[in-house]
């Protein structure tokens, strides 16, 4: 334990860096004037599976589509339903009906000016091809009311429609009309946004540039979450692929490239009184958890997976795989937000309870049967927890063994119903939108996470985007902490960081969801 102890404490020396470099990237500056031109080099460790930004919910996608595209609304900073392409929303009063404005005189990448039939078939579309397509599962259809005007009717009453038609995980992003009939991944890469799509060399790179026939959103002073008014100040930005860390932490300190989306803790320890390199600390990135696969034995058991629960050392576990930033939390949203659950399951969290998990193994009657660990070798948090548990595991009996492999096959066989019984998993987008977000991955219609629908929690999360309040829906969430941590079917194991890293050069850069490399710029 000291080992972990002592990466605790070098995160607490470099979170006042990470304190100090955001505090700073919010002041503002009267004295920096803003450069315009330029080249940005953005360096991620794997390819985007597709720049079709509504067919792929993958972070690495993610950091280079939200650059490309722009939604009718979406996340403000302080994670409120803003609107982006739309003028506002008008909701009736039975809740039955959204009419959406849009803006007028916004261009796309090719020229022609949005309108209702683009946004009309940019939906239609998701409905098909969109990784959260059940996001419009509460609207019946749309209809053109107006050159710049969509009609939603709804099925019935959502009240927390807004808020997940807002979601950035695959966003509901619009594309011209004539894009409207392709296939997943096989749009034209045209969007609305301030940079627009120049080339990608898989393995290599991606590179956009600055559309200089953007139309700014003049509603607001500056960037605001996903919105805001948006200025692209740098002529061209590249998103590098370099799978290694070492080679990346290498090629920021040789000025090769300008930012890191993520430096590992060691690497940041050491550059922290670098002159030419400046840490970013984004505290709440991701939930650290562990899956189970309760379709087949021995994790298709309540009582075993309680005995996992029980017996893991979450300090430990955590520690290790987030090299020091992290926070310990039994919550199923972070801890002071608006559906923060209190105390409820903390009973089962971080026990380390050799004996009481020894116990509870006999009572589920356990044989020795395997216990087939997923993970990959692409996200380090992912296999370091693995092997973390594995060990944990190891020490109560458990015959655990680990599965490594590239994240696209992990991806793979976590979908099928048999061939593994634990998965490692960084939830990141899911817990930053919320409760309905987060709980939309563990419910069926769509394959929950954990395999086998739970109709108890299905029946909450109905209660969930049904409430009528945030009252109704802070009460409706404390159940379903409940009964999270009564079927075990997936284990929080903690709240995890990630730390950025840029060139000093690099001004305006605010860490966030995602590399928002417009309102940046370079300076000699």
């Amino acid at each position: 334990m000291n080992i972990h102890r002592k990466l605790a404490s070098g995160l607490r020396s470099l979170s006042a860096v990470g304190v100090i470099a955001l505090a700073a990237a919010f002041s503002p500056a009267p004295a920096q004037a803003q450069v315009k031109g330029g080249e940005l080099v953005v360096v991620q460790g794997s390819n985007p599976p597709s720049l079709d930004g509504m067919s792929t919910s993958s972070q690495a996608s993610r950091n280079i589509n939200m650059n490309i595209y722009e939604t009718l609304y979406g996340f403000s900073e302080d994670i409120k339903p803003i609107p982006i392409l739309a003028e506002g929303v008008d909701i009736s009063e039975d809740g039955l009906t959204y009419v959406f404005t849009l803006r007028k005189g916004v261009l796309f990448h090719n020229g022609d000016e949005m309108n209702a039939r683009d946004v009309k078939a940019s939906l239609e579309r998701y409905r098909r091809v969109g990784a959260t397509k059940n996001l419009l599962a509460p609207v019946k259809d749309i209809e053109i009311t107006g050159e710049y005007e969509v009609t939603f009717h709804m099925v019935e009453p959502t009240p927390t429609f807004l808020e997940a038609f807002s979601s950035p995980r695959a966003p509901a992003i619009i594309i011209p009309e004539e894009d409207g009939d392709t296939e997943a991944g096989k749009n034209s890469f045209i969007g609305t946004g301030p940079y627009k799509f120049v080339e990608y060399v898989p393995d290599d790179h991606v590179t956009i540039e600055r559309f200089d026939d953007y139309s700014q959103d003049l509603r607001s002073d500056g960037i605001d979450g996903f919105g805001g008014k948006k200025t692209a100040w740098l002529d061209r930005v590249i998103f590098r692929i370099i799978p290694e860390p070492g080679a990346q932490v290498a090629a920021l300190e040789a000025g090769e490239v300008d930012i890191l989306e993520q430096i590992p803790m060691p690497a940041a320890r050491r550059l922290e009184s670098d002159p030419d390199i400046v840490l970013h600390e984004n505290a709440r990135w991701a939930f650290t958890t562990f899956i189970f696969n309760t379709n087949v034995p021995p994790s298709d058991n309540v009582k075993f997976r309680e005995a996992v629960q029980v017996a893991l050392n979450m300090e430990e576990i955590m520690a290790i795989s987030s090299e020091g930033l992290y926070t310990l939390n039994h919550r199923w949203q972070y801890e002071g937000t608006t559906y923060d659950p209190g105390q409820i399951g903390a009973e089962y969290y971080n026990q380390a309870d050799t004996e009481r998990a020894k116990a509870l193994l006999e009572e589920a009657g356990y044989n020795g049967e395997e216990f087939v660990i997923l993970t990959d070798s692409n996200i380090p948090q992912h296999g370091r927890s693995a092997v973390v548990i594995a060990e944990q595991l190891k020490a109560i009996g458990i015959n655990a063994v680990i599965n490594q492999v590239d994240w696209p096959t992990a991806l793979n066989i976590r979908m099928q119903d048999e061939g593994w019984n634990g998965w490692t998993l960084q939830m990141g987008i899911e817990p930053y939108l919320g409760p309905v977000g987060l709980i939309a991955t563990l419910t069926s219609p769509a394959r929950p996470h954990f395999v086998k629908p739970d109709p108890e929690l299905d029946a909450l999360y109905q209660e969930l985007i049904k409430g009528e309040t945030v009252e109704a829906r802070q009460e409706t969430f404390k159940k379903i902490q409940t009964r999270l941590y009564e079927i075990f079917a997936i284990i929080k194991v903690g709240d995890s960081g990630l730390m950025h890293a840029s060139r000093a050069s690099v001004k305006g850069f605010i860490p966030f969801r995602f590399p928002r490399v417009y309102d940046i710029w370079l300076e000699d």
